[in-house]
């Protein structure tokens, strides 16, 4: 019985994988595609189309033969919650099976710090979304969580987030699971940003590709070969702890100067004695003025440098940058471009990529919905007999 459950959820992701990649598609196509037989297509679809996952959409004609009734993924019964908790702000976003956004919610949190103070806020706003959900006839698939790691996965625990007080030992999965009755996955949330583009985004045709999220931390996630790494102790992509100045600042982690404490908002606001907000720096960088000027020249180098190692640590196709701190910078990458492609290996240079994240300040969220997509189309079995238990 357990091999016989295996070979379906096998069989079972191989379909919706490949329905996911082409959005619409024959059972046909999925015979030739998956190597399955049209019996196995036949009575898997059948399946998830009760299970209000898949619905038929209006055939099309081929070249000859009968017309095609055509696969997707249903958007009208099962919904996905996405939250990300930041240091200075929370998002809970709804999506639908197609990855469309139908409900965003935003609070800025700043001054506020721990769980506790945090979920004062984040409760009654989850718990009134679950409502709606559910009042309107809707089924939830589960609840996606990115978060300021490093994370304790086996546990769903945070281990001890640098910036970001009173959160260490926190045990997150264990209280939503309870909270909200929800099946729920948590992940770092630069990696939730990866995941977002890995399943809506830009990466959805890139098999290798890095995101940085930058903002009062840097965090990156990384995908190879289609799948997020985390690495022995969930540490790679900890792009924000390499070390960039020698003997610089204590950081938070415990290393000097890693890049976190000169590339982040308050890293980069600690050189500029003009002002205090990230907007004031744009205006004075604007107008001319030279401390300004000197303060985005230093950030840019450490930004070239930084992105120079990521290349070389983990040779992607693709670079994402976002976060609350992309906009400044954004302004400024026609000029770094040129000057990092100079330090690359000059047979790799042209194939690398760098582009805005596609989801803006919403990228942590809806990739914590894409946690939720991706455990969808690899373990459906698993995922669907969880909604009934």
């Amino acid at each position: 019985m357990i091999y016989l459950q295996q070979v379906k959820q096998k069989n079972m992701s191989e379909i919706l994988e490949r329905i996911w990649e082409y959005r619409q598609i024959s059972r046909v196509e999925l015979v030739e595609l998956t190597g399955l037989t049209s019996g196995t297509i036949t009575n898997l679809t059948h399946d998830l189309i009760q299970l209000g996952i898949l619905r038929e959409n209006e055939a099309i004609s081929g070249n000859v033969g009968r017309r095609r009734v055509m696969l997707g993924f249903d958007p009208r019964f099962y919904r996905i919650i996405g939250l990300d908790i930041g240091r200075t702000s929370f998002e809970i976003i709804v999506m639908d099976l197609n990855g469309t956004i139908l409900q965003s919610i935003e609070r800025e949190m700043n001054g506020v710090q721990g769980p506790e103070a945090y979920f004062q806020v984040i409760t009654p706003t989850l718990t009134t979304v679950k409502q709606e959900i559910e009042a309107a006839g809707e089924k939830i698939l589960g609840l996606g969580v990115g978060i300021p790691g490093p994370i304790y996965y086996e546990s769903g625990s945070l281990l001890a987030p640098p910036n970001f007080p009173g959160w260490k030992g926190y045990p997150l999965k264990q209280m939503l699971e309870q909270q909200f009755d929800l099946v729920t996955l948590i992940e770092d949330d630069a990696r939730t940003s990866a995941m977002a583009e890995r399943w809506y985004g830009l990466g959805k045709s890139v098999q290798n590709l890095v995101s940085i999220t930058m903002g009062t931390g840097i965090g990156g996630g990384v995908v190879t070969n289609g799948k997020i790494v985390r690495g022995t102790n969930g540490l790679c992509g900890q792009v924000g702890h390499m070390t960039i100045v020698l003997d610089g600042k204590m950081c938070d982690c415990g290393n000097r100067g890693c890049w976190e404490t000169v590339g982040s908002i308050p890293g980069i606001l600690s050189r500029w004695s003009q002002g205090s907000t990230l907007m004031e720096l744009q205006t004075a960088i604007r107008q001319g003025e030279p401390e300004a000027l000197r303060c985005i020249d230093e950030t840019l180098a450490y930004l070239e440098a930084a992105l120079v190692n990521v290349q070389n640590l983990y040779d992607p196709e693709l670079i994402l940058l976002g976060g609350r701190l992309f906009p400044l910078l954004a302004e400024h990458l026609d000029q770094l471009k040129p000057r990092l492609q100079s330090r690359l290996y000059a047979f790799a240079k042209d194939r690398l990529r760098i582009e805005p994240a596609t989801f803006g300040t919403s990228q942590s969220a809806v990739g914590a919905a894409a946690l939720m997509l991706g455990f969808l189309l690899s373990e459906p079995v698993r995922l669907l007999s969880l909604q009934d238990s």
